[in-house]
């Protein structure tokens, strides 16, 4: 498999963790009635918009998608989808932070608001990520060449190497605070 489609699949599976995570915290609060850790359930959103917006995305809206538009023309509809998608992700993610702050500071009367907006935003994002892997990557698998992988190989690496090693680490670190939080050994 290919560097690039090795990364960005990596990442899907460590947004999906964190989705799940966050679900799955939010519906066990929900059920029992407990007072939720409001500062892991902040982390959990913190990643979720910090990783995409910063690293994620533009892997595949400045690196893939521009490639795959070019070899196979009839994606654009698709890509134009999902490239607008990674745009509103971030104005969700506030959505959530804001009603995570509400049910915070106004009461259980906004847990089910909170509840239904981290539902919709999983139910979204998991799908996204499903119509690139099924459809998006299969699809730069067969259009793309060998060297266009080259190349895109060498882009990722200069594109990562803008972002500092502190940075990439401590989304790193973040992601392990989380999993080891919510997934206790």
């Amino acid at each position: 498999m290919q560097p690039a489609l090795s990364l960005i699949l990596e990442e899907h599976r460590a947004l999906a963790t964190v989705l799940l995570a966050l679900r799955h915290a939010v519906d066990a609060c929900c059920a029992s009635g407990a007072t939720p850790d409001f500062e892991g359930l902040r982390a959990m959103l913190f990643y979720l918009d910090e990783v995409p917006a910063r690293v994620h995305h533009a892997t595949e809206s400045e690196l893939l998608f521009p490639r795959i538009r070019e070899r196979c023309p009839a994606l654009r509809p698709v890509l134009d989808r999902l490239e607008a998608e990674h745009e509103r992700g971030g104005a969700d993610v506030r959505e959530m932070e804001r009603g995570l702050t509400a049910w915070q500071l106004m009461g259980d009367g906004r847990r089910a608001h909170f509840q239904h907006l981290v539902h919709n935003f999983t139910q979204v994002y998991l799908g996204h990520m499903e119509v690139e892997e099924n459809y998006v990557l299969p699809v730069a698998g067969d259009y793309l060449s060998a060297a266009d992988w080259r190349e895109l190989d060498d882009a990722l690496r200069r594109q990562r190497g803008a972002h500092t090693e502190t940075l990439l680490s401590s989304h790193r670190v973040l992601y392990e605070r989380i999993v080891a939080h919510q997934f206790p050994h």
